[in-house]
């Protein structure tokens, strides 16, 4: 003989777990592209070689708000951070001083530099903190004090391409070739510097020397205004 009693609270039991299945609540994951790279971010083992480092001192968190003029470095060509990492840190690349009086390039090269001559830092780890910033997305551009006219934007637009920049840098500074930087967003004030080391030979590390012929003839006020029309370039919308 069957349990009746038995055989009726299974059949009530099966028949609200179902109900609660059916009513239950769907959990959607955001499988979205933004969100799947920022979740990789997260983990990439860059970013604790950036964190330990202490990068963020001079480049801001995640690469992205740097102070003075030293540059945003997130979303840059991974190919050329790793050039410029490896000749500051042989001292190949020089710079002139920030606004503190000191090298631009001197205070990375002591925090991963010993006095002795060590380097603190090894060649997968400056691939992986390379990697890293390169996966992320771009800072927005810095705004100006004053922002440009539509003929000083016109006008920047021919500086560029009349000093040739986008043999190296790509249309408006966005497609640069490999192991080139991108310029597009740039801060106005690293640009400008840039610029001005290599005119005055303070910096001229490997595929640099390439642009002396064109940056010596340059006036401080095109220098300016190249700069500050590259700086307001957003790589975002692009």
């Amino acid at each position: 003989m069957f349990d009746r009693k038995k055989l009726i609270s299974g059949i009530v039991l099966s028949t609200l777990t179902a109900a609660v299945l059916v009513t239950a609540p769907v959990v959607v994951l955001d499988a979205s592209p933004a969100a799947a790279a920022e979740e990789k971010a997260k983990k990439h083992p860059g970013k604790t070689v950036y964190a330990r480092n202490t990068c963020m001192a001079c480049h801001g968190k995640d690469g992205k708000k740097s102070i003075q003029d030293y540059p945003n470095l997130a979303g840059q060509d991974k190919k050329y951070m790793i050039s410029q990492i490896e000749d500051i840190l042989s001292g190949k690349r020089t710079a002139g001083n920030d606004a503190t009086g000191h090298p631009r390039t001197e205070g990375m090269r002591g925090a991963l530099v010993t006095p002795e001559g060590t380097v603190r830092i090894n060649a997968e780890q400056i691939e992986q903190v390379s990697d890293w910033l390169a996966s992320m997305d771009p800072a927005d551009p810095t705004p100006l004090e004053t922002p440009l006219t539509d003929e000083q934007v016109k006008e920047g637009e021919k500086l560029y391409k009349k000093a040739k920049c986008q043999t190296c840098h790509g249309k408006d500074g966005l497609k640069p070739l490999k192991g080139y930087p991108y310029i597009a967003g740039q801060k106005k004030a690293y640009i400008i510097n840039q610029m001005n080391d290599v005119k005055n030979k303070i910096r001229d590390n490997g595929k640099i020397k390439t642009m002396y012929a064109f940056v010596k003839k340059m006036t401080d006020e095109e220098i300016d205004l190249l700069a500050a029309y590259l700086s307001q370039i957003d790589r975002n919308k692009k």
